[in-house]
């Protein structure tokens, strides 16, 4: 392996005890082991009364996988809330990320993958080799993106706390929304 390093064909990270580890996928490609890596196309509505929104997602990103010549990708959905930490499409996919079997995750919108903290979650996903793409971005002023992240975050635990059914739920969402966006 020295001969290697010597001669560029591998890099070795460096232990905080001064030992060379040589990451998986390095030693792969200097053997000739080539894995196929597939693509996550990943679409989220908040509640199932969206249902129709999330085939619209769905059909635009398949269209996005042909037009960019993909054919192996896997469809992954979930109908639960971006702050949700639990939604079982999100940890499928977090479990390919670790397995390093997926080379990229497309979503429609950067709240579709997660509502808070889209850049940390993105870095985390390059450092696995995992490119993010996301076909829409909004153009919203501060306020306006404010103003639906505190309207999310109060219906989060509004819903927690009273259920979502629940009309005290309904009561402090709504009160919320007029006093945030008529102060």
């Amino acid at each position: 392996m020295r001969d290697y390093v010597r001669r560029g064909y591998i890099k070795p990270v460096l232990t905080p005890g001064g030992r060379w580890r040589f990451r998986e996928e390095d030693v792969e490609r200097l053997v000739g082991v080539v894995r196929q890596r597939r693509v996550v196309l990943y679409a989220r509505v908040s509640s199932s009364s969206q249902r129709n929104d999330l085939e619209r997602q769905v059909r635009a990103l398949e269209e996005w996988a042909r037009s960019n010549n993909i054919v192996d990708y896997e469809v992954v959905t979930d109908v639960g809330s971006g702050l949700n930490e639990d939604r079982k499409g999100f940890k499928r996919i977090l479990k390919l990320v670790i397995g390093r079997k997926i080379s990229r995750i497309v979503v429609a919108y950067p709240d579709r993958l997660t509502r808070f903290g889209f850049k940390t979650i993105e870095e985390l996903l390059r450092a696995f080799g995992v490119e993010v793409v996301v076909l829409n971005h909004e153009d919203k002023d501060p306020r306006e993106e404010l103003v639906e992240d505190l309207i999310t975050i109060i219906s989060h635990f509004a819903g927690k706390l009273y259920g979502m059914r629940s009309h005290k739920y309904e009561k402090v969402v709504e009160g919320a929304r007029k006093l945030i966006e008529d102060p």
